[in-house]
């Protein structure tokens, strides 16, 4: 007898609980936050917004070091 496996079930996005609470409570949700991506030490800003008609906008921005200070 064999054994038979169930085929996997769909992936839903990592973000669908905050599409779906804009949805459900009609207002948008925002997440920010600062990342880095594998392999780099250079920091990005990063700011999602999940709309209530099921839009989602994405904001990158690369946080450049301060320029030196000359009284160095």
């Amino acid at each position: 007898m064999g054994r038979h496996r169930r085929p996997p079930g769909p992936q839903l996005p990592a973000d669908a609980d905050d599409r779906l609470r804009a949805i459900a409570d009609e207002q948008p949700v925002v997440e920010e936050g600062v990342a880095t991506f594998p392999g780099s030490t250079v920091p990005y800003a990063y700011r999602t917004v999940h709309q209530p008609d099921g839009r989602t906008d994405r904001h990158l921005v690369r946080l450049d070091p301060p320029p030196p200070d000359p009284s160095r």
